[in-house]
């Protein structure tokens, strides 16, 4: 006797590929970032310097920045998403 199951309380690894539907891929589109590698930016209380800067899988714009003012605790470079960071003109106002 044959008994069949909805493929999604099934074994996946066990199905042969032609039965599984495929699963969409989310293409995020390369957009123009809000910060130059460079630039002085605020972040909370701190000021600091983009070092670099990159995408994350789901789209989101990564920040390596090293502080430049305040209360560093011993961690003078941090990674931070674009959406916690301001411009700052000048660093030492």
């Amino acid at each position: 006797m044959t008994t069949h199951a909805a493929i999604k309380t099934a074994n996946r690894t066990a199905l042969p590929r032609a039965l599984l539907g495929r699963r969409r891929t989310r293409v995020y589109l390369a957009t123009e970032f809000r910060f130059a590698a460079g630039d002085t930016v605020a972040f909370g209380d701190h000021v600091a310097s983009i070092m670099t800067r990159s995408r994350s899988a789901i789209g989101r714009e990564m920040y390596y920045i090293q502080l430049i003012t305040g209360d560093m605790a011993g961690r003078p470079f941090r990674t931070v998403e674009g959406s916690h960071l301001t411009a700052c003109r000048n660093p030492y106002e």
